[in-house]
């Protein structure tokens, strides 16, 4: 029996407790779509903010409730029409009353968000127009955080009523502007929302008599909740059934308790429940929901949402005792796998008399289980999806955007569980080029981060497939076009020839990135976390807060670049964003076509969107027939945590010619030779060797490719070289490899060059080295460089100085340079000679990396004061026309000096000289790349060049063995070599119709400095005997009839030496007798050689002479043809070198024919001197006689 005071106390309590003014409800403002959530006392319900369709969410990643698309200027009316409003509602329960008094929210806005806003209220949902609140219209300040209070309000919402409450704004000055509801944590009511935006203050009061005590909690009944749910075994949109054809399934029981946990309650009524609401999580994959009572279908909603209301109830609890009700649920053929269903009751009714009541607006908030897989959607994939389909690519590019796949069921629902291994990816019918790639998937989700054909394709499909589970998916068509040729780049690493600049200094330290300083700048991809983009490595263009006072934006500019000879051009670019989520957060691009702005700014990012986080490449066509491309790319930010970032610009040409890639070698096998000069070639990926003498336009070697010229093989490029891979060039002792750009050459190539072994020779000035000059070089090729690359240079200590064997030629000390440590840093300058050598037994490779010259070379050569050589060098990668050169130099020489004179390997064996007259006689002699060599500068020095004409291919020598075989049948040499003691030394005789039988510059030359080693062989000039030591001599070619030359030995008394031919092509008409007039010899050096072992030191013309001849040696007229006769300034002599076989009258007459003087000459000296100090300086003629023969000669005296 119940106690009727018991009753009257709750009466009581009820009536008094629940009079006073306090926070009712709260309301949550979180930056989603809405409803938000709310915070109430138990005798009210509420829904939280949502927007009106005129206005659209804003920034989704701040955290406050952010709405942009308000009214551009205008009044509340036009607002009101507009339908630019945030909404939210209060609800008494059953039998209670609010009293509204007082509302506080708190507003934000930026500078073109809505500056005017007023509130409004209706008691039907604004099916009437709303009223306005007593407070008007209100004005918000600019960037200004600020609470509102809205005092002495009086709004009453009637037993059980609802208030429905409008916020409209007015006054934005763009679409872009935002209008923001903030949190202020002193408003909160309980930890259920603990910052709230908005509160509302007044009084709840009820005058019922029923008891308010009862509740709904979850009941427990087998199989319910339901797991891993098969959805779509259950897709009934209507008419939901449980038993004995259920088409639906149990998310959930629930029991109706009346006079809740402490039954018996204090009235004789039962608990009627006439309406419940529920919270239902992930909503969005529900079709239906059905509230059963036992297996009877009592109401039914086919639209849920969110918060999801059944009406028309009468569920009914007796007194104290308690109702159960199950409610069932379909799924939509779309559903997100591993979602929970979870139903909250958020509010319930009762009838306003005749029931009992709850205890609180929400029954108790009673909800269902998720523990575990409880309510869980299962999808299980029988497929694979192409989300991210593939684009058209280019051949050996990894095809961006990534391709990316999802394991889905047939309804193209993602499987979450699909945690997959090994996935294949292919291409559909016949052979193809794709690069073989498997991938791994996460939680149903792959990205084919690797998709590469090594070939032009068309028409093609991806098909992915695995085998456990076995699925498989194919994608939309597309085609592999030809492969990018790099026109230009800036990676901000690796490729930095598209130069920049930007409109702001770069600014902030790695420690500034994420802080109030910020970045912006070139920066470690690193450190720029959180941006990550997979297309980004190693350095990156990163900005993070550029602070940008009234939002101007930073620009990049990349330099005009000359296209005019590509076509299918296009400009590349990736970027990525983090926290870009306001106004004036923008990334936009604009191209310069032919130097001029093209067209207005493209849109790559704008933060005024709902995404905050993105990433990409943007890809820009460039119309053919242009001159130039240049490209800006502007960003605004202003924000701690916004970020963004940079990389990999280029520009790009589809590629149209020979490529050759590591996998299929020459596409279509036509691989380059001779005849391919006017195509392009292409080398993608792996090692191309250059097989012959290789005629090519455009030559490209691509990042990670190699490119290899073996010895006795040449490359010419008629147009440029672009080498972004390697490209190498080899040689051994006797042979090198060619490599000539007529065009522009950009990227290091690296020539390894043979070098002579270093041996010293004990007590001598000299060992065996090499003369060398760097075949390749740039300024990061200084000697430290060099050195560090060829630890084989000899080192040692001159004078307690850790010295090199390396070093340029000092002609004022005639000595060469040993480098040390001070000239770590001097440059390897292109054209200059070096001396040097290797410690590896044979001589080995030095490496050489650089710029390929294609231009003129111009090196400077002096007159020392020790000597008037100079050390050069051939500067480029090719060898050199040896022609050429002294065409264009020979007016530079010494005139007794004339011509390239070689380093031979050892100089006991004295300098191999290549004058006019080698050339003459070797038309296709060639210097080797990277080959030192002496000049000997005439009086005043000069310049010598170096031109792009002198360069050559050839598998010849360098000067230290051999010589090209090429010969001009109008010129004849002979190449005589005197041996002894393991010594060899050489001197040339060439018969050129340039020639006489004098001095002739460029023909002739002496031995190097004129110093003749101890142990040699030379000549004396013919006529006009200047009584120097020659080492190469020519003389007419019609001189081979009947001539003879003087030779000069130099050897030691008593060892034995032999005159020899070591090359000749003398016509075989031709004798060739060595004549030895003190032994009184004639030896046909053609039948063999000459041997003796003189008694006397040799050092000296006058005993040796070399006849030509085509008829039978004369022996009377040969001995004084063979005579040296020449003048001498100091003293004042004529001189006559040479046997005389019987006494010689010697008669010098002026060019008027007076005999000026008469000497008697005995046969028994073979020097004679005549002193004609008593002549003046001019011509004479010196005439010989005696019973034999008669000889004159033309000398002048001086």
């Amino acid at each position: 029996m119940k106690k009727n005071y018991i009753f009257l106390l709750i009466a009581t309590v009820l009536t008094v407790g629940l009079g006073f003014s306090q926070t009712f409800t709260t309301i949550d403002r979180p930056n989603i779509v809405g409803p938000t959530a709310t915070d109430n006392i138990s005798t009210v319900s509420s829904i939280g903010f949502t927007r009106g369709t005129g206005i659209a969410l804003s920034n989704s990643g701040n955290a406050n409730f952010t709405s942009n698309g308000w009214t551009i200027g205008g009044d509340q009316a036009t607002a009101e029409a507009n339908n630019d409003y945030i909404e939210w509602s209060v609800t008494a329960n059953t039998t209670f009353e609010i009293a509204l008094d007082e509302l506080d929210i708190r507003l934000r806005r930026n500078g073109n968000g809505p500056s005017e806003w007023q509130i409004f209220y209706s008691l039907d949902g604004f099916t009437s127009a709303g009223i306005a609140l007593p407070s008007g219209s209100q004005t918000l300040a600019s960037l200004t955080t600020t609470n509102f209070n809205l005092p002495g309000l009086g709004v009453l919402s009637g037993v059980s009523g609802t208030i429905t409450f409008r916020l409209y704004a007015w006054g934005a000055t763009t679409n872009g502007g935002w209008l923001r509801v903030i949190q202020n944590n002193a408003w909160d009511i309980s930890p259920a929302v603990p910052s709230p935006g908005l509160r509302l203050v007044g009084t709840v009061t009820s005058t019922s008599t029923n008891s308010i005590e009862s509740d709904i909690i979850v009941a427990s009944f087998p199989g319910v909740p339901s797991t891993n749910i098969d959805y779509t075994a259950f897709n009934a949109t209507s008419g939901l059934s449980a038993f004995p054809s259920p088409n639906s399934i149990a998310i959930g029981a629930f029991t109706i308790r009346d006079g809740g946990a402490s039954s018996p309650d204090s009235d004789t009524d039962a608990t009627t429940l006439n309406s419940i609401t529920f919270d239902v999580e992930n909503s969005e994959n529900i079709a239906a929901l059905a509230i059963f009572d036992g297996f009877v279908n009592v109401a039914e909603v086919t639209s849920v949402t969110d918060l999801t209301t059944f009406t028309g109830l009468n569920l009914i609890a007796p007194d104290d005792n308690t109702k159960d009700f199950f409610v069932f649920a379909t799924f939509k053929s779309t559903v997100t796998d591993n979602e929970q269903i979870q139903l909250t009751v958020n509010s319930v009714t009762t009838p306003a008399t005749g029931s009992s009541l709850f205890a609180s607006g929400d029954a108790g908030a009673a909800e269902t289980s998720i523990a575990g897989d409880d309510n869980r959607i299962e999808v299980t994939a029988d497929q694979f999806q192409f989300v991210q389909q593939p684009t058209d690519g280019n051949q050996s590019e990894v095809m961006v955007p990534y391709p990316t796949i999802e394991a889905v069921d047939a309804n193209l629902n993602r499987d979450l569980d699909a945690n997959i291994t090994g996935i294949d990816v292919t291409t559909t019918f016949g052979a193809s080029s794709i690069v073989g790639e498997t991938y791994d998937m996460v939680n149903g989700f792959a990205t084919l981060d690797n998709v590469v054909f090594t070939a032009e394709e068309a028409n093609r499909n991806l098909i992915a497939t695995s085998t456990s589970p076995s699925l498989s998916g194919s994608s939309t068509v597309f085609d592999i076009n030809g492969p990018l040729i790099s026109i230009a780049g800036q990676n901000f690493d690796t490729a930095t020839n598209w130069t920049y600049t930007t409109s702001i200094p770069p600014f902030g330290t790695v420690a500034d990135w994420g802080d109030t300083i910020g970045y912006f700048g070139e920066i470690a991809l690193v450190d720029a976390a959180p941006i990550d983009s997979p297309l980004f490595s190693d350095e990156i263009f990163g900005e993070n807060d550029l602070n940008d006072v009234n939002n101007p934006f930073a620009v990049l500019t990349f330099a005009n670049i000359d296209i005019s000879v590509y076509n299918e051009v296009r400009i590349e670019f990736d970027w990525q964003v983090v926290g870009y989520n306001n106004n004036a957060n923008d990334i936009q691009y604009r191209l310069f076509i032919n130097g001029s702005a093209s067209g207005g700014w493209v849109t790559v990012f704008d933060g005024n969107g709902s995404i905050n986080d993105d990433q990409g490449r943007v890809k820009i066509d460039v119309p053919d027939g242009n001159t130039t491309v240049g490209l800006q790319v502007r960003l605004r930010n202003n924000r701690t945590d916004g970020y963004s970032g940079f990389d990999n610009f280029r520009i790009v040409s589809e590629f149209d010619g020979l490529v050759y890639t590591d996998i299929g070698g020459w596409k279509d096998n036509i691989e380059p030779d001779a005849t391919t000069g006017a195509q392009d070639a292409l080398v993608i990926d792996g090692t191309y060797s250059v097989i012959g003498n290789v005629q090519i336009n455009d030559f490209i070697v691509n990042v990670g490719a190699q490119t290899i010229i073996t010895v006795a093989q040449s490359l010419t490029i008629n147009g440029d070289l672009v080498n972004n891979g390697s490209l190498e060039l080899t040689s051994t002792s006797d042979t090198y490899s060619s490599l000539i750009v007529n065009g522009t050459s950009s990227g290091d190539v690296t020539y390894n060059r043979h070098v002579n072994q270093f041996q010293s020779i004990p007590g001598a000035t000299t060992g065996e080295n090499d003369l060398i000059a760097a075949p390749v070089t740039n300024s990061n090729q200084d000697f430290q460089a060099l050195a560090n690359a060829n630890p084989v240079i000899p080192t040692g200590t001159i004078n307690t100085v850790p010295s090199f064997l390396f070093g340029p030629f000092d002609n004022n000390e005639n000595a060469y340079v040993n480098y040390n440590d001070s000239n770590l840093t001097d440059p390897v300058e292109p054209g200059i000679g070096y001396r040097t050598a290797s410690t590896t037994p044979g001589g080995s490779l030095f490496t050489f990396v650089g710029d390929v010259e294609t231009g003129n070379v111009s090196v400077p050569i002096t007159v020392g004061t020790g000597s008037i050589f100079n050390l050069i060098g051939n500067p480029y990668p090719s060898y050199l026309s040896l022609s050429d050169f002294l065409d264009a130099n020979n007016s530079l020489f010494d005139p007794g000096s004339s011509g390239v004179y070689g380093y031979p390997g050892d100089l006991t064996s004295g300098f191999t000289v290549w004058n006019q007259g080698y050339s003459d006689a070797n038309m296709g002699a060639v210097i080797t790349p990277g080959q030192g060599f002496l000049v000997a500068s005439a009086a005043g020095g000069g310049t010598i060049s170096f031109t792009p004409a002198m360069r050559s291919i050839g598998t010849s020598d360098d000067f230290i063995l051999g010589r090209d075989a090429e010969v001009v049948p109008i010129n004849a040499y002979l190449n005589l070599e005197l041996s002894g003691n393991e010594k060899k030394f050489r001197t040339d005789l060439y018969f050129n119709e340039n020639a006489s039988l004098g001095m002739d510059a460029g023909y002739d030359a002496v031995i190097f400095n004129e110093q003749t080693p101890d142990f040699a062989i030379y000549s004396h000039l013919v006529e006009d005997n200047l009584n120097k030591d020659m080492a190469v001599q020519s003389v007419d070619y019609d001189a081979l009839d009947n001539i003879i030359i003087p030779i000069g030995v130099n050897a030691l008394q008593g060892e034995q030496i032999k005159f020899s031919i070591a090359d000749t092509n003398i016509p075989e008409d031709v004798s060739i007798f060595l004549e030895d007039n003190l032994n009184n010899t004639f030896t046909d050096l053609r039948a063999g050689d000459y041997n003796i072992t003189p008694s006397t030191a040799l050092a000296d013309t006058g005993r040796f002479y070399i006849h030509f001849s085509r008829e039978q040696l004369g022996v009377a007229d040969d001995i004084l043809n063979g005579l040296e006769i020449f003048a001498i300034a100091n003293p004042k002599q004529l001189v006559v070198k040479g046997q005389l076989e019987s006494n010689t009258v010697l008669q010098v007459i002026d060019i008027q024919g007076r005999i000026m003087t008469t000497s008697q000459l005995s046969s028994n000296a073979t020097r004679h001197s005549i002193d004609v100090s008593n002549l003046t300086s001019g011509v004479y003629i010196v005439q010989l006689q005696n019973s034999e023969a008669t000889r004159t000669q033309k000398v002048i005296l001086k």
